[in-house]
C-alpha cells in the first residue's frame, strides 16, 4: 500500500511513501537521521557563539560604565592620536620634524611600539584645551618625539623645526591657531564616549582601506 507520492526531505528525489509520516527514501533513512544530527549541533554551536558575544557585549558595557571621565578622556586622546597617525602615514608624509621620509626612518633599527608617535605641537599637559584637536597631532619619528635633536637643523631644537616644518606644509595660518590662545574645552562623559567612538570607526574604515 502506498499512500502518496513526495519529494526527499535528504536527496529531493520523488519517492511513493509506503507509511504515515514518510518524508525519506527508506535507504535515506540512516544519512538523513545524521544530517539532522549535525544541523542541530550547528545550529546550537552559533547559538552559543551568540551567546558568548551578547555576554562579552555585556561584560564591556558593565566594565565602560564603571569607568570615570578620566579614563574616558585618556581613551579619547588615544584613539585620536592613532588617527592622525595613520591618516598622515596614509598620505605617505614623514616626520614632521626631521622631515626624514618614511623609508628613512623605517630603515633604522626596529623600536618597542614601531618607528612612529602623534607628536602634539602643543603638549597636551601644558595645553589640555587642544588635548582632542587633531590638527594638533602630526605624525612624528620616536627619535623627534622623544625630544632627541640628533636630526634636528643646525641651532633648531625639534620643536622649532616642528614649528617650522608644519608652517611650511600647512601653512603659517595654522601654526597661528594652534599657538593661540583658546577657550578651555569641557567635555561631558556622553561627548567624551563619542568622541572616543568616532576616533576608533575612523581608524579602523582606514586600516581596511589600507588592507
Amino acid at each position: 500500500m502506498t499512500f502518496s507520492r513526495t519529494r526527499c526531505a535528504h536527496c529531493r528525489q520523488k519517492f511513493e511513501s509506503k507509511r504515515p509520516g514518510q518524508i525519506v527514501h527508506e535507504e535515506c533513512a540512516a544519512d538523513y537521521v545524521i544530517a539532522q544530527r549535525e544541523k542541530e549541533e550547528r545550529k546550537a554551536e552559533k547559538q552559543a557563539r551568540m551567546a558568548a558575544r551578547v555576554e562579552r557585549a555585556e561584560t564591556r558595557r558593565r566594565k565602560g560604565a564603571l569607568k570615570t571621565r578620566n579614563e574616558v578622556l585618556a581613551e579619547a586622546k588615544v584613539a585620536i592620536q592613532a588617527f592622525r597617525r595613520l591618516e598622515e602615514l596614509v598620505k605617505g608624509r614623514g616626520c614632521i620634524s626631521c622631515k626624514r621620509s618614511r623609508e628613512e626612518v623605517e630603515s633604522g633599527p626596529w623600536r618597542p611600539g614601531g618607528y612612529w608617535d602623534g607628536g602634539h605641537f602643543k603638549s597636551k599637559g601644558a595645553y589640555p584645551e587642544l588635548a582632542l584637536e587633531p590638527l594638533n597631532i602630526w605624525l612624528q619619528c620616536k627619535s623627534c618625539n622623544a625630544g632627541s635633536g640628533k636630526y634636528a637643523r643646525k641651532g633648531y631644537t625639534v620643536a622649532a623645526n616642528f614649528e617650522a616644518n608644519l608652517a611650511e606644509i600647512e601653512g603659517q595660518e595654522l601654526v597661528d591657531w594652534l599657538n593661540g590662545p583658546h577657550d578651555q574645552k569641557h567635555y561631558d562623559m556622553d561627548q567624551l564616549i563619542a568622541i572616543r567612538n568616532e576616533y576608533r570607526a575612523k581608524t579602523n574604515r582606514l586600516k581596511k582601506e589600507r588592507a
